[in-house]
């Protein structure tokens, strides 16, 4: 089974002890309660947002910004200010964005995919595996391709995605 990250909302306490997830985000709408038992839980809780995360006590954070040739610079500053924390970072999936999302040296991508750039996707985190060592991770959607599932190292999904992904993987054993 792949690893998982889920989006952890103001209820979605069942998840805490669950082997299978390795790490939650939490973000404005996730309560302060349930935010405090995924730390408890000795995972990673990163924050989504900049500005959530500087003020909270997580473990690091996951940056959406636009990824352009600035960005690495962007993110070296963010991460002087979050010392020692983690640091996921988003992109599309395009060679050029992976490559600049990696330059900055986050602890993970992200490659936000939607439906229509499966294949396209399919072929950069190919080349991406092969090229760097830097883990990547994949937003679910429903009809993902399996390869994608297969390359990324992570899958990030919120907590009704997770259920689903997890009675078809189920199915398929």
């Amino acid at each position: 089974m792949p690893k998982f990250i889920i989006k952890i909302g103001p209820t979605d306490t069942q998840f805490i002890e669950n082997e299978d997830i390795c790490c939650y985000i939490a973000d404005s709408q996730s309560s302060k309660n349930i935010v405090s038992q995924a730390k408890s839980s000795d995972k990673l809780v990163l924050g989504e947002g900049e500005a959530y995360s500087f003020g909270a006590d997580l473990d690091g954070l996951i940056i959406r910004e636009e990824v352009n040739d600035k960005f690495p610079k962007y993110i070296k500053s963010v991460q002087k200010r979050i010392k020692g924390k983690f640091t996921g970072i988003c992109c599309r999936p395009t060679r050029h964005e992976a490559m600049l999302a990696s330059e900055a040296e986050p602890d993970f991508v992200i490659f936000e995919i939607n439906p229509e750039e499966q294949k396209a996707a399919i072929e950069v985190l190919q080349w991406y595996s092969e090229l760097f060592l830097i883990q990547s991770a994949v937003t679910y959607f429903e009809k993902i391709d399996k390869k994608l599932l297969d390359l990324a190292d992570f899958i990030i999904l919120n907590a009704s995605e997770y259920k689903i992904l997890v009675d078809k993987i189920k199915r398929l054993d």
